[in-house]
């Protein structure tokens, strides 16, 4: 089987739909289904992309991001079209909205099935130009592919109902993202000054969607009663600056520290070396929503447990009460309220944490993920 992925973003830039793409074309690479990618590559120098593209074992053709929207869309359909004659492949896996507007298109001359992935974002705005385009392009694909439950609610209430929609929850990386030896740690946790310290991580471009602002909302009352504890934030530091004007009115910025954009060594030991893990993503006012959290699962394969929003993806990558803990979006009382508890009961978050590394080495890798991917696939191709 051969299979051609279009996605919006792509490693080693950051970015959930970019990992996803990323560790399909890697599996499907490596049960020998030839896989080529289509991606800007955005984030990264030359140089850092050429070394990446490289080491896979799939072919990348990277899209310029150069010149005007019109000339772009130009240049990736014809990308596009010169792929499917020269590749040929079986079937087309599309992620990211405007390349699913795009991939209508293209697809409607040909009889290659083309199957979009939900991610979340695409599928925020429920009115407008950019929900009816969404809505068009999605009934044209042979299928669609959310990544949670909850994605899937949101892709039926935009009127897409056409293709069937089938729910394949995301994975992480369990090659890469395991826990470290305790002296790793211990190095590592001492090198960052953070020994006798609580720490808490989140991982994900600093943006009011992914939620970082409700944690250090939240970190006065946690303070208060653990002041030895610091707040990491790791990921594109887009409103770094507004969090730190906020952490300096709340008195708590000695209690944050943001990391940027980190490479993927430093990643491992950072949520190896957390003790608590939280992504309290919330809604935003134009529909844009968390789908799943990929984060989470690497968290958990570290053998973290954590804290997140519900009425979301996000409550799908964790089982409340028994892998982590859900919390109502923008409730920063309530943030402070699990945090704590979880500071106070050591036994709860052991078990929680142990809970959570267990259901993501059994149920959350991508290789798994990778496998559903293709056995549907199958079952689309069967039916042509």
């Amino acid at each position: 089987m051969r299979i051609l992925i279009l996605s919006s973003e792509f490693p080693p830039g950051p970015g959930g739909i970019g990992t996803h793409a990323h560790q399909l074309a890697k599996y499907f690479s490596g049960q020998r289904h030839p896989a080529l990618v289509l991606t800007p590559q955005a984030y990264e120098s030359d140089a850092e992309r050429e070394a990446f593209n490289q080491q896979q074992n799939f072919e990348i053709v990277t899209f310029s991001t150069e010149g005007s929207a019109v000339t772009k869309v130009r240049d990736r359909a014809k990308a596009l079209k010169s792929a499917l004659d020269h590749f040929q492949p079986d079937i087309v896996l599309v992620s990211g909205g405007r390349m699913i507007w795009m991939s209508a298109v293209v697809m409607r001359r040909n009889h290659i099935p083309w199957v979009v992935v939900g991610h979340g974002t695409e599928f925020g705005a429920e009115s407008g130009i950019n929900a009816f385009l969404t809505r068009l392009t999605c009934n044209q694909a042979n299928a669609v592919v959310a990544v949670s439950k909850y994605t899937r609610s949101r892709i039926l209430s935009l009127g897409i109902s056409k293709p069937e929609i089938r729910v394949i929850s995301n994975g992480a990386d369990a090659e890469f993202f395991h826990p470290l030896p305790p002296e790793t740690i211990d190095s590592f946790r001492e090198q960052e000054d953070v020994i006798g310290k609580f720490v808490l991580l989140t991982v994900g471009n600093v943006t009011p969607r992914k939620g970082q602002e409700w944690v250090i909302r939240a970190l006065p009352a946690i303070v208060r009663r653990h002041t030895d504890l610091v707040y990491w934030m790791a990921g594109l530091p887009s409103e770094q600056q507004k969090l730190e004007q906020l952490a300096e009115e709340l008195g708590v910025s000695a209690n944050i520290r943001f990391w940027g954009r980190v490479d993927q060594p430093t990643l491992l030991n950072i949520y190896n070396a957390c003790d608590l893990f939280l992504m309290t993503s919330q809604q935003l006012t134009n529909g844009d929503f968390e789908g799943y959290g990929i984060a989470v699962n690497e968290a958990a394969l570290c053998g973290k447990t954590s804290v997140v929003t519900d009425n979301s993806g996000l409550a799908e990558a964790v089982q409340g009460g028994l892998t982590g803990l859900l919390v109502p979006q923008g409730q920063f009382e309530q943030i402070a309220d699990a945090v704590t508890n979880l500071i106070e009961s050591p036994e709860l978050l052991s078990v929680l944490s142990g809970a959570a590394y267990k259901n993501a080495i059994t149920h959350q890798t991508w290789d798994q993920v990778g496998a559903s991917y293709l056995r549907y696939f199958e079952e689309i191709l069967g039916e042509d």
